[in-house]
């Protein structure tokens, strides 16, 4: 585990020159310089001679050592606090937790300890006391332990966090995992994929689901998994945002992460609420092809309520083209290539939303540009969707939705450059 204490940095931490420990100021300012007692030379080889003993493997051999250095007394305060670190070191190797923590917390009571050996002891002291469960305990010795030490890492304000998780204090568990997740960001790096599932986990218990859903949408940025998208779609179906969870379910579905039959009939439906049913159809179709959705009395109407969608969308053609002809606005030109759309004639939808939003007028611009940027990526022309998807982008309500299709395609673009495609993969 993460905090063992090694053997070696015993021996580092006797050789270390007592000054360098006992001069370490606090980040409050407020601790003064205290002086050390010295480690004399009789103790200094009891501890070497039980380091050598310890790192030979010979452990009842070492804690005899400890033992004998202990019966001896006459020990100043500093080099009692060594044995004892000693002593926690070994039972730690042991697994014998309880030990190792009395041995820490004798350690503790020792008078003018260093700054680096009380703050080792706590930090340790607290994740013992976390190993075991106890985490009432872990939590006091941790935040006594960031009042003493100066920038502390952020796996520390992690550790905090997952305290007082497990005591079900999320709203307290909140602020130390906001701020590791901040420090590591602000450094230009990509936080621990666990610290982002520990930051959602705490809204979700809060049932903060737009905050849940900002760190889902950092998950599929960096840890792209299919369980993370899902979510992502739950969760806008939860605030209502049904534009974006189906773009989201859509994403997943094109990079063939869905594999489960709900998760295509959600889709379906979805594509289906959205007046897309020739998508729908298509979904519902090959999920059965590849075994996927069972054929059942409820699918198969399901697949035939869409399949008639769809036909009526057709018919509807002739009358949109002639009406958007005579319209000075791109309202029923857009209409039209949202029928084109669902009707997977990418070309003439192509050309209807460029010429509704030259016409302009329009009342949703943002998802003209939506779905021409689709259109586009289904004609395999990914700089052109791309380029739309920033127009879109552009928008309040989009941006969050065409930076994530701008994402997607740029990891196309470069698997399709692997690969020498040209022609987009059908979904």
């Amino acid at each position: 585990m993460a905090f063992r204490v090694g053997l070696c940095g015993l021996c580092l931490l006797i050789q270390m020159p007592l000054t360098a420990l006992a001069q370490t100021e606090q980040s409050s300012g407020e601790r003064k310089t205290v002086t050390t007692p010295s480690l004399r030379e009789n103790v200094y080889r009891a501890l070497s001679d039980a380091q050598e003993k310890a790192e030979a493997g010979q452990t009842a051999e070492a804690i005899g050592t400890l033992d004998r250095l202990q019966s001896r007394g006459g020990l100043n305060s500093y080099e009692a606090a060594m044995m004892w670190r000693f002593y926690a070191s070994i039972h730690y190797s042991q697994d014998n937790y309880d030990d190792a923590i009395q041995a820490y917390q004798n350690l503790l009571k020792q008078s003018d300890l260093p700054e680096a050996l009380e703050t080792e002891a706590l930090y340790s002291l607290g994740q013992l006391y976390f190993v075991r469960e106890d985490y009432q305990d872990a939590i006091e010795l941790l935040e006594r332990w960031l009042e003493l030490v100066t920038n502390p890492a952020p796996k520390a304000y992690v550790f905090l966090a997952q305290a007082y998780y497990q005591t079900g204090a999320f709203n307290k568990a909140l602020k130390p995992i906001q701020r590791a997740v901040d420090i590591v960001e602000k450094q230009g790096k990509v936080p621990r994929e666990d610290w982002y599932m520990l930051l959602r986990a705490i809204h979700f218990e809060q049932n903060d689901y737009a905050a849940m859903a900002r760190v889902l949408e950092t998950l599929v940025k960096h840890y792209p998994k299919k369980s993370y998208w899902v979510q992502l779609s739950g969760i806008y179906g939860e605030l209502e945002q049904e534009d974006k969870r189906l773009s989201t379910m859509e994403i997943a579905y094109r990079q063939n992460l869905l594999d489960q039959e709900n998760e295509l009939i959600t889709l379906a439906q979805l594509l289906l609420r959205a007046q897309v049913p020739y998508k729908a159809a298509k979904v519902l179709e090959k999920g059965m092809k590849d075994g996927i959705i069972k054929e059942d009395k409820e699918n198969l109407q399901l697949l035939s309520n869409a399949w008639t969608m769809a036909q009526e969308a057709e018919k509807t053609l002739p009358t949109l083209i002639q009406a958007a002809k005579l319209s000075d606005t791109g309202e029923l030109d857009v209409r039209l290539g949202q029928t084109y759309f669902q009707l997977d004639q990418w070309e003439e939808a192509v050309t209807s939303f460029r010429r509704g939003l030259n016409k302009g007028a329009l009342d949703q611009a943002d998802n003209a540009y939506l779905l021409l940027g689709l259109s586009f990526y289904n004609l395999g022309r990914l700089d052109d969707a791309i380029d739309t998807f920033l127009q879109a982008a552009k928008y309040d309500d989009s941006e969050d939705e065409a930076r994530r299709w701008i994402q997607y395609l740029e990891k196309e673009k470069e698997r399709r450059e692997r690969l020498g495609l040209k022609k987009p993969t059908p979904p």
